[in-house]
């Protein structure tokens, strides 16, 4: 894989991830998604930067928290209505947040 191919999906990748992660209600932070996959915040935040790839056991466990296919994860667009644990969250929502109720406005605390 040439290297303009692969920042290319790192790109892709860190997008979706922060989306998907940002777009839970309540939204979860770094350290809540890193103890939920098993590795720690310090790798969510290079995922998300696009710093580097996650190996493939944590590609599924991502695929499997946010309800996707692991090949989702490196769309460019992500697929409509994407069920999650937490409840129901479609492209519209991740893309289009009301800026009075963003999570990322508000502190948050990792209980």
């Amino acid at each position: 894989m040439d290297f303009q191919k692969e920042q290319q999906l790192r790109s892709r990748l860190a997008r979706n991830i922060r989306r998907l992660r940002m777009s839970r209600s309540p939204c979860l932070s770094q350290k809540m998604l890193a103890k939920k996959l098993g590795v720690t915040q310090k790798s969510i935040s290079r995922y998300e930067n696009a710093r580097c790839l996650p190996p493939a056991h944590v590609l599924v466990a991502l695929a499997e928290e946010f309800g996707l296919a692991t090949d989702a994860l490196f769309m460019e667009r992500l697929p409509q209505n994407i069920k999650k644990k937490e409840g129901i969250t479609t492209n519209e929502d991740i893309t289009h947040s009301d800026p009075q109720t963003d999570c990322r406005r508000k502190k948050q605390t990792d209980g």
